[in-house]
Parts: structure tokens; C-alpha cells; sequence
């Protein structure tokens, strides 16, 4: 057998060879070596199948072999194949692939004649383009696995998706953009070489049979861009007009129709001026700074679209001894999950077994990985890293932190601020004057001049356009959105961008927000002989379990306790509840003390946060609790500070805590022992001072004064997102995402002044210059396609440098 030839990288997939590798594999009788089983194993069956012009053709190196043989069978299960699956009339059932590692036409060409060639496959078909790939088979001959399996096999990951009989909206509207510019641009291109033929005609002189040629011939090209490529502008003109609202698409179909039909009209009479090279060229330039506007829009919902995909395609649930492959669908509260290293987490649940580090990066924008162990909430859509673990479902499906982020990123899009309602109410008025205007300078130039009455009014129609004006604001709120996206910051709120710009306090709550919200029962201090200790910390679990606030995680790996009746909580003060008979409380000592008769004096403020419980007899027991600051307290806290920001502490916990907690952080005012209804007094005494304030808390038991706050912020991690209801969600573990939510929204702010003052300078220098017949239409045209493409670049900037 011959030796391999000497190369230093796999035939294959192009990897590195390792030391002593000793695999091979044979094309056209020579020996090639590979790195690893897997890409000999891949290399094999395509040689075995006669695809080895594979390896002549591909752009790049094919991707590295199947490896280690993986599980496809829970694709086979009805709940898959439901989902990802649609049955024809005839049996067979075709589905649609993402096929990760495809790169270019060799990959598809592979993957088509391998499949093609597998028994029970009817019809494969890749586009190297979308690297998807459209399968039908016969379940009746080969099962969806096989097929998986055998994509698998050649090295690329097959990733089923679920079918919906048509691709996503956002997918339509992109393909539908390109096709409409890509015709707009042939025809620009086509055209404006004819008017350029038509121009050199006018001064070198043109036979007329000719010249009425060029002029048909413009004609032909122009009419699909018009009808087709155009045809977005005129139905919502359309819309606009029967609205009683004119829009600025009215200018626009308006200078195109009318200069296509003047120019129509003049080619079927064989004389006077066209200008389908204006039509073709507004048209293109319009659709471009469209479509540059679209992908910004889209850009900003690409965190949505990626956390649809962060959950898997199958999990490992275990019953006992057994284990198998299930897809999220199928799952329930309460299921035990092993999650793999590699694997990402497909619902909420805790930790029963083992330790790892996770990536939680795409949901909360921490890239450093994150340890857990037993009893750690995993997040759904979590990355496990390193370790096997075992956990129990607690949330599923659109009760998941998954969906929760979801749906608050969908409330954001569709959110508007003020300036962008501003915007297009200015539109509407500008767009009536433009008309006007048009009016006017058509009834000047007919006196003055008929030979230049259409080009002038044409100018100014087209001059005039608002784009910029209503991409303004738009724009650059996608631009920010986005940015904040990839730092950990939902922005639920267009407005709150607005007016975070322009806050100068903080009010921050202490537990949970400016602490880690891990509290611990450092002791257990017993009123009394009436009960134990183990008793008593029995009826603080039972009672803390239906409590939503920070403080009462620090009850959640005790035992449960004993079943409650008649539960009722107080945001901030604490829970009641009937247990065997007895009601019992467990919250603030004042909340506490309204149920009890001769209560005991508390112990002294020692600076450590406490909770008691007790019945209508009086105190049962005082638990003391410790949480620790969050590491990067502090130094947001100057930050902000720097910026501007005086920043408040306003709790529910008693005086010693709070203050401890602000001399650490610098000294900073702090404000304890408040009620929600206090809080919302304090706020709205700043207020009345003149300040506009940024309060921050954890979205759900402050939820009335985050309400009355100019902007609210909540800390999103172990908080219950299904129920967060702010302005913002910091997603991560820190608080330095208010840095970065403050000054993303001070340069918004700027970008928007900067848009609006291009967009109205524009039009104050260029509407005198065409309505005094200075510009031509086509002039015009660079003139307004320049003025909307600079305000969707500028804003475009917000995007540049890392979070």
C-alpha cells in the first residue's frame, strides 16, 4: 500500500493532521491522510458512492466527520413528526433542513446525490445559498432518524425546522426587497445606458427612427419597475390617502406615476422630453435606502429570532433507570432531564445532580461561563459547558424564561417613542405643503415658462420626499435597541430610550436589585418555648413558597413544608396563611406585629437583615438572613454618578442593613424601613422636586412605584420574567448594564437630533433650488436617495464598538 502523500493538513475537512493520525484515505489512486476516524469514515462513503468529484470541486474543506454517532431516534417519535413534519395525501412527508457546515455548491451537490441514492428518499433538494435544504421521503421505507443520520454521517448537522407551511415573515420580506431592488437595478442599469445613447443623440445628432427606438425600448424596461418594483409606494400611498392622512409615500408615487406617464405619453407621440431614466433611478435609490432601513429593523430583532432557536431539537428525560430522547414539546413540570455537555437546556428547572458551567450569554449577554450545582435554576435555552447534570422541570414552554424574553422583545418592536410619533405627524403635514407647493410652482412655471412646468414640479416633488425625515427616528431606535440587545439590556419601551437620556437620579431597591438576591438563614433565633426550631423553619417554608420577593430564597432548600390555606401576600411586607388551623406571618416586624397581641421587643438593628414569624399569640421565631452586595455595585454606581446620576437607596429592610449597604457603596443616601406605599411617596416627592428618575427594582414587588418612575429598570436573573412589567430588563447578573442603557440612549438621542437637522436643512436648501428649476428630476433623485441613506448610516454608528 502506498504511504500518504506529505501534506500537513486533513484531505477532508482541512484540519491540522495531529501526530501519528496513521488514517488515509485513497482518490484516483492516491493516498490522502486524514485526522480522525470520522473523516475517514465520511471520505469512505463518498468515495464509495462515486461522488469523488466532490473533492475536485468544493470551495472549501468539507466539515469534520460524523465522529461520535449520535442520537436522531426522538425524531421519530409522533410529537416530532408532527412538528417538524407534513404528511402528503400520498403518505410520503417532506419536511425543510438547516444544514450547519454547508459552504458552498460542492456541499449541496454531496448532500443531493448521497441522499438521492438512499433507499426511501424521493426528492432532496439544497440551496447552498440558505444552506436549507427541502426533503420528502417514504416513512413507509426509511425513518426521518436514517435520514438525519445519514446528513449526519458526511460530516454537516442536520437541524430540522419546524413546518409552517411558508417561511418567516421576516424572510419574506427580505427575499421580496431583494427581488424588487435587483429588478430596479437591472432596469436602472438598462435604462440609463439608453438615455445616455438618447442624451449624446441630442448633441451629436440621431437619426429619429432611432431615437424613437431607444425611447420604446426605455419604455419596455421601465413599465416592470414601475408595476412591480414600485409598486409598494403606490399601495401606501394608497392606504395614506384613504386614511385621511397623507404619508411619504404620496410624493413618491405621485413623482413616479406622473413622470411615467408623461414620459409614456410622450414616446407614443413621438416627441417631447422622458424621463424613465428618473422613474428607474428614484425608484432603485428609494428601494436601496429601503432595504438598508429593513435589515437595521431586522438587525434589532435578531436576538428574537436567536432565542427562538436556542432551545434543542431533543433532550434526555429520565424515569427511573430509563432514559430516552424526547423532543420540549413532550416535557411537563416536574420531568427529570440529563443535560449533556454540549447540549443546551431545553425548559426551567433546578439542579438535582452534578456540577458544570453554563453559557448564558445569548440571553443575558455574559460571556464568561457561569458555575452551578445542586439546587441552581438552569434557565431554558442555557448552553451546558463542562459537566453532566441532572435536573427537575419547574417551567415549560411559554411559561419558560425563554418565552418571557421573547414576548417582552416582541413588546418592544412594537412599541414606538414620541419622536417617532412626532416624526410622522410632521410628515403628514410637510408631505400636505409639498403638494401645495407643487401646486404652486406648476401654476408659476405655466405662466412664466410651460416648457419646464413638468421637469421643475417633477424636482420638487422628488426633492421633497420625507424619507429621511420618517427614517429619522426609526432607524436609529433600531440601531440603540439592538446595541442594548447585545449588552444584556431589553428594552421593552421604545420611550424609555428617550427619557433615560434625560434622568438625573436613581433610586435603586437593596434586596435582589443591589444584592445578589441569594439570600441565607444565617441563624434561626426562637421566641419563646410554644415551638422548635425545625418547626418553625417548617412554617417559614410553607409560607415563603407562595412569596415572589428576593428574600424568600432564602427559604427554597429547605424541606416543604406543610400545606397553606388562605394565602394573601403584601408587596414588600410579607405573606399570611392558615397552616392546621392556625394563621401564621411571616414579613417585616410591622407587618408581623398587626397580627400578634403582646409582642416581645425585636432584638437589636445589628446591621443584618431579618424576618419574623408569629401567630395571632405573638412572635414564633426572628430569622436572620445575609445576602452580599453585587460585585460591580459599586463602580456602576460611580459611573453613573459621573453621568450625572445621584443615586438613592429606598428599602423595605430595617435601618442597619441599609446603611451598611450604602457606606459600601460610597456613601451614597439611603432611605429603609419602607412600605411599597412609601416608596411611591418618596418617588414622587423627587418628583415634585423637578427630578427625573430611573428607579430600579426586581419587576415584581415593585411594580406600582417602577410604574410611576420617569423610566423603570428590573434585574431580570431569578426573576420570575413572565411578571416583570419595566421600562428595561438587565438580563445579566450585574448592574452595568445601566451604564450602558444611559449612555447608548444619551448618543440615540444625539443621532435622532442629528437625523432630523440633516433631513430639515436638506429640504430648507434643496426645495428654493428646484422650485427655481435649478435641478433636474434626475438630480433630484441622487439629491433625496443621498439625504435618506445618510440618516440610515448615521444611525447605523450606534451599532460600532463592543458593549
Amino acid at each position: 500500500m502506498d504511504a500518504p502523500t506529505r501534506e500537513t493538513r486533513c484531505f477532508h475537512c482541512g484540519s491540522a493532521l495531529p501526530a501519528g493520525a496513521g488514517f488515509s484515505v485513497r482518490v484516483d489512486g492516491i493516498a490522502h491522510p486524514v485526522c480522525c476516524a470520522g473523516c475517514a469514515a465520511a471520505a469512505d462513503l463518498i468515495l464509495s458512492q462515486g461522488l469523488a468529484r466532490y473533492y475536485e470541486f468544493r470551495a472549501e474543506p468539507a466539515p469534520r466527520g460524523g465522529g461520535a454517532a449520535r442520537d436522531w431516534t426522538a425524531f421519530d417519535r409522533q410529537a416530532a413528526l408532527r412538528r417538524y413534519t407534513h404528511e402528503r395525501a400520498d403518505g410520503e412527508r417532506e419536511l425543510s433542513l438547516q444544514i450547519e457546515g454547508l459552504h458552498c455548491a460542492a456541499c449541496a451537490w454531496l448532500i443531493e446525490n448521497s441522499l438521492s441514492r438512499a433507499a426511501g428518499v424521493r426528492q432532496v433538494s439544497v440551496n447552498p445559498a440558505s444552506a436549507r435544504a427541502e426533503l420528502r421521503y417514504d416513512p413507509g421505507r426509511t425513518t426521518l432518524s436514517q435520514v438525519l443520520g445519514a446528513i449526519h454521517v458526511l460530516g454537516f448537522v442536520p437541524l430540522p425546522l419546524s413546518f409552517t407551511g411558508g417561511m418567516a415573515a421576516e424572510t419574506a420580506e427580505r427575499r421580496a426587497a431583494l427581488t424588487r431592488l435587483g429588478v430596479a437595478g437591472l432596469g436602472m442599469m438598462q435604462v440609463t445606458t439608453y438615455t445616455v445613447s438618447l442624451y449624446a443623440g441630442l448633441m451629436q445628432g440621431i437619426a429619429p427612427q432611432i431615437e424613437q427606438f431607444l425611447r420604446f425600448v426605455s419604455l419596455l424596461v421601465a413599465t416592470p419597475v414601475v408595476l412591480y418594483a414600485a409598486q409598494p409606494f403606490f399601495r401606501s400611498a394608497w392606504r395614506s390617502l384613504r386614511a385621511g392622512r397623507p404619508g411619504m409615500d404620496v410624493p413618491v408615487a405621485l413623482s413616479i406615476g406622473a413622470a411615467y406617464a408623461w414620459s409614456v405619453a410622450a414616446t407614443l407621440r413621438g416627441r417631447g422630453a422622458v424621463y424613465f431614466d428618473s422613474v428607474v433611478m428614484f425608484t432603485f435609490f428609494l428601494l436601496l435606502g429601503r432595504y438598508v432601513e429593513m435589515a437595521l429593523r431586522h438587525r434589532a430583532g435578531l436576538k428574537h429570532d436567536a432565542l427562538a432557536r436556542l432551545l434543542p431539537v431533543s433532550v434526555l428525560r429520565v424515569s427511573g433507570a430509563h432514559a430516552e430522547r424526547v423532543t420540549p414539546d413532550e416535557l411537563a413540570a416536574g420531568d427529570r432531564l440529563r443535560v449533556l455537555p454540549g447540549e443546551r437546556v431545553a425548559a426551567d428547572g433546578r439542579i438535582a445532580g452534578g456540577r458544570t458551567e453554563v453559557d448564558e450569554s445569548l440571553l443575558t449577554g455574559e460571556s464568561a461561563a457561569q458555575p452551578r450545582g445542586a439546587g441552581d435554576l438552569l434557565v431554558a435555552g442555557t448552553l451546558n459547558l463542562t459537566g453532566t447534570v441532572e435536573m427537575t422541570v419547574t417551567r415549560v414552554g411559554q411559561d419558560s424564561s425563554l418565552a418571557a424574553v421573547s414576548r417582552l422583545l416582541e413588546r418592544a418592536q412594537s412599541s414606538r417613542p414620541r419622536a417617532a410619533d412626532l416624526a410622522d405627524r410632521v410628515a403628514a403635514w410637510f408631505v400636505t405643503g409639498v403638494l401645495l407647493l407643487a401646486v404652486a410652482v406648476a401654476l408659476y412655471w405655466l405662466h412664466a415658462d410651460p416648457s419646464r412646468a413638468f421637469p421643475t414640479v417633477l424636482a420638487v416633488l422628488v426633492v421633497t420626499c420625507p424619507c429621511a425625515l420618517s427614517l429619522a427616528t426609526p432607524a436609529a431606535l433600531a440601531a440603540g435597541t439592538a446595541r442594548l440587545a447585545r449588552a444584556g439590556v431589553l428594552v421593552t419601551r421604545g420611550r424609555a430610550l428617550e427619557r433615560l437620556a434625560g434622568a438625573d437620579c436613581i433610586v435603586l431597591d437593596k434586596t435582589g436589585t443591589l444584592t445578589r438576591g441569594e439570600p441565607r438563614i444565617e441563624s434561626v433565633t426562637v421566641v419563646g418555648e410554644r415551638l422548635a426550631a425545625d418547626r418553625c423553619l417548617a412554617l417559614a417554608a410553607a409560607l415563603e413558597s407562595h412569596s415572589s420577593h428576593p428574600l424568600a430564597r432564602a427559604f427554597v432548600q429547605l424541606p416543604p413544608g406543610p400545606e397553606v390555606s388562605a394565602v394573601s401576600t403584601v408587596a414588600g411586607s410579607g405573606v399570611e396563611g392558615t397552616i392546621e388551623g392556625v394563621r401564621y406571618r411571616i414579613g417585616r416586624l410591622g407587618y408581623v406585629r398587626e397580627l400578634c397581641t403582646g409582642m416581645a421587643a425585636p432584638a437589636d438593628d445589628d446591621g443584618a437583615t431579618s424576618v419574623v414569624l408569629g401567630d395571632s399569640a405573638g412572635l414564633l421565631a426572628t430569622f436572620r438572613l445575609a445576602d452580599t452586595l453585587r460585585a460591580d455595585a459599586r463602580a456602576t454606581l460611580a459611573r453613573l454618578g459621573e453621568l450625572g446620576l445621584g443615586a438613592e437607596i429606598a428599602s423595605g429592610d430595617r435601618p442597619g442593613p441599609v446603611q451598611t449597604a450604602a457606606q459600601a457603596l460610597g456613601g451614597i443616601a439611603a432611605h429603609s424601613g419602607l412600605t411599597a406605599e412609601d416608596k411611591l411617596a418618596h418617588v414622587r416627592a423627587l418628583h415634585a422636586a423637578g427630578h427625573r428618575i430611573v428607579m430600579v427594582g426586581d419587576g415584581v414587588n415593585d411594580a406600582p412605584v417602577l410604574a410611576a418612575a420617569d423610566v423603570s429598570a428590573a434585574i431580570g436573573a431569578g426573576t420570575d420574567l413572565a411578571r416583570v412589567n419595566a421600562d428595561l430588563v438587565l438580563l445579566g447578573e450585574g448592574l452595568g448594564g445601566l451604564v450602558e442603557a444611559v449612555e447608548t440612549s444619551r448618543r440615540l438621542l444625539s443621532v435622532i437630533r442629528q437625523n432630523l437637522g440633516w433631513a430639515v436643512l436638506y429640504n430648507l436648501t434643496a426645495v428654493p433650488l428646484a422650485a427655481c428649476g435649478w435641478i433636474e428630476p434626475w438630480m433630484a433623485v441622487i439629491g433625496m436617495s443621498a439625504s435618506s441613506l445618510l440618516v440610515v448610516l448615521n444611525a447605523m454608528r450606534l451599532l460600532g464598538g463592543r458593549p
